[in-house]
């Protein structure tokens, strides 16, 4: 039986992008210990239509490309490990998501668009090198599981992660398990079709009334961009971060005036989602109704999969929703709020991923949690992490086994301490946002702001709107009173303690 304090209870989660290879170390409690990062190979294997190689040289490349991103990711996990002094044999299991098609049960990747994996038995072939239990998943499959064990997802019965990037993934989550669909393809939702690439009947028949030429008239395939996926009109084709690019290129080049350049280092090959949301803070006359657009896209993205689905959460992550929330949730919001369907009351939300960059490493553990008989998202399968008990004291102290504290100091979601070293700068009674950032990693349904001051503290705006985004509750109160509330409380918790 898995418990907290076996020797085995740690576990490596990985994300292999097609730029970027993941690696962190992370506790059955689900705390990240570490990360390391290095780049993915790049795929020589992919030769350009006018090689003349033959078919055995262009395997031999291929094989010596896999090889190159199988070392990587083994390099990786063992590079991390040694960092951590932690024995690879103590390890419980490795998880490993990949972008593309999955055999989640045999660990088969069946195609991984723009990398060189496809048809690999990764899981079979990681295995076989690390000599521990391996489950392999897709990213975004794996980053809803993740945010669904310890994130905006958590406590749910149904929840559906939608991640806008460079393209837009999503993984369906329901009765705590992966919804992978017949083909293994489910949650592709950037590849539903939006706009449709049809001829307009109407422009037709006008056009034959009239004798016009039916080519112009036709509203067709010409008229929409084409997705990476090959088809039209495509979802991630209007609101992606590579659909962002598309618009702002084309609205420059047309001779608009923009800040985005020079936010961009000079360059609009690739934009970045912090340029974006720069040029937002700009208030740039190009940018904002792009990303509003794109926003309203999104909306109505979610309105599509409530109308389907249902869940009780969406939650909404990737580079471009973390970049440029503030701007865009209020009119994801305000498109759902719209809704003219009428249903049943339910508590439904739409939330942004508390996890960010973890949230995949983190589904991965809990993939490979679940591949050993222990699904992290089962109440019985759940570890609770050992709290400590804490007693006030007079004058301000608060005792911790018998050690007293009495300068600012945090208790993490997992129960360890961790001294606050720095105030804010313009309000010593207030919180920084990287303060509730530090407290919240390891899945937390309620903070505890204890202080002597409680009385004049109050969250900013800021911080205020990160929690509710995240559907993560707080009280400030006195010390006495809030470690009253955290010695009895019985849900995942995280303190934070202002004596200054």
């Amino acid at each position: 039986m898995e418990t907290l304090h076996s020797p085995k209870n740690h576990y490596v989660g990985v994300d292999v992008g097609g730029t970027k290879i993941q690696a962190s170390l992370i506790t059955g409690l689900g705390s990240v210990i570490a990360n390391y990062r290095c780049d993915t190979p790049r795929d020589s294997s992919i030769s350009n239509g006018s090689d003349n190689r033959d078919s055995n040289s262009s395997s031999s490349i291929r094989h010596r490309s896999v090889e190159m991103t199988l070392n990587a990711i083994e390099e990786s996990i063992r590079i991390l490990l040694r960092e951590q002094n932690q024995p690879l044999n103590e390890i419980a299991g490795v998880g490993v998501a990949v972008p593309g098609v999955v055999q989640q049960e045999t660990g088969l990747v069946v195609i991984t668009p723009n990398m060189n994996l496809s048809g690999v038995e990764l899981g079979q072939r990681m295995k076989d090198r690390l000599g521990v239990p391996v489950a392999i998943g897709n990213d975004c499959n794996l980053g809803t599981l993740g945010e669904c064990w310890l994130g905006s997802g958590r406590n749910t019965s149904s929840c559906v992660g939608i991640f806008v990037g460079t393209g837009i993934g999503a993984g369906i989550v329901v009765e705590n398990r992966i919804l992978n669909g017949a083909g293994q393809a489910a949650g592709e939702i950037g590849h539903i079709i939006s706009q449709i690439p049809c001829e307009h009947w109407r422009n037709n028949i006008n056009a034959a009334k009239y004798k016009q030429n039916t080519k112009s008239a036709k509203n067709g395939l010409s008229e929409l961009p084409r997705c990476g996926c090959g088809n039209y009109g495509c979802f991630e084709t209007f609101a992606s971060r590579t659909a962002i690019e598309r618009f702002i290129r084309e609205a420059v080049a047309r001779g608009a005036k923009s800040v985005i350049t020079d936010l961009n280092g000079g360059t609009l090959d690739i934009i970045k989602s912090g340029a974006i949301a720069k040029a937002i803070k700009a208030n740039d006359k190009v940018v904002v109704p792009i990303v509003r657009y794109a926003a309203q896209v999104i909306g109505y993205a979610c309105l599509t999969v409530r109308h389907l689905l249902d869940p009780e959460v969406i939650v909404l992550g990737g580079g471009v929703i973390e970049a440029c929330q503030k701007f865009m949730m209020p009119i994801i919001d305000a498109v759902v709020a719209n809704d003219q369907l009428p249903s049943a009351p339910g508590k439904r939300r739409i939330l942004v991923s508390s996890l960010g960059d973890n949230a995949v490493v983190l589904g991965a553990v809990a993939l490979v949690r679940s591949a050993n008989g222990f699904n992290p998202l089962r109440k019985t399968h759940q570890i609770i992490p050992k709290y400590p008990q804490l007693h006030f004291m007079a004058e301000h102290v608060i005792h911790i086994a018998d050690e007293p504290y009495s300068k600012d100091f945090f208790i993490l979601s997992d129960g360890t301490i961790q001294p606050r070293l720095k105030l804010p700068k313009k309000n010593v009674h207030g919180f920084r946002l990287k303060d509730i950032r530090t407290v919240l990693s390891g899945g937390v349904d309620l903070i505890i702001f204890g202080s002597p001051h409680a009385g004049e503290i109050t969250l900013s705006p800021k911080c205020h709107d990160y929690l509710l985004r995240r559907g993560i509750d707080y009280r400030i109160l006195p010390l006495d009173k809030a470690v009253h509330l955290y010695n009895t409380v019985t849900v995942r918790r995280a303190a934070v303690w202002h004596f200054s």
